[in-house]
């Protein structure tokens, strides 16, 4: 059992990798990329804390299952928090669901560190959008990519190399409720 720290959750998103996805934002990031669209994740601090079995058992719950074919990991930095993902990685590759995550490492950097929270979670990803964003180098070309820098590592044969390029195009989404206006995507 791990714990996350999450920053934001959408239960079904189609901005945030290919397919309909359920995105989990993590807090805390010490890339700090200039030009980050998430400035306020970046803080290392304590947002809203929940357990691993509990978030799955959510997962389970909402019926959502039903309408994702996979989670999409974006920070802040989830690699900061690769033992609770990799857990819930790990469940969802159990049970026919796949996994993105977006980080501002290099594979060759978390392979170099040979932790094996982040090997777990490697292991258990399909999907995996590596480097950090560089803001001149911003990418229109890639669907959910940011900058042309970040390579797209297909570390399973879940997704064929090229459906980054599906759409050329990068969406925003917009969700309103009585309290929030939540935006996720690229708003270009």
């Amino acid at each position: 059992m791990g714990y996350l720290n999450i920053a934001s959750i959408r239960l079904c998103t189609e901005s945030e990798g290919p397919g309909k996805r359920l995105a989990v934002w993590v807090q805390g990031c010490e890339r700090r990329c200039p030009g980050c669209c998430n400035p306020e994740m970046q803080a290392i601090k304590k947002n809203i804390i929940v357990d691993t079995d509990d978030f799955i058992n959510m997962i389970s719950r909402t019926g959502v299952l039903d309408e994702i074919e996979g989670l999409s990991f974006i920070g802040g930095e989830p690699m900061l928090q690769a033992e609770g993902l990799g857990d819930v990685a790990e469940w969802a590759h159990a049970n026919g669901i796949t996994v993105l995550v977006f980080t501002g490492y290099l594979i060759e950097e978390l392979r170099y560190l040979n932790n094996d929270s982040v090997n777990k979670l490697l292991e258990h990803t399909d999907i995996l959008v590596d480097g950090p964003y560089i803001q001149e180098l911003s990418d229109l070309e890639r669907d959910w990519v940011g900058s042309g820098n970040q390579r797209v590592l297909f570390l399973t044969d879940a997704y064929s190399p090229g459906i980054e390029y599906k759409n050329h195009e990068h969406k925003m989404e917009v969700m309103v409720s009585d309290k929030d206006i939540l935006i996720n995507g690229w708003p270009y």
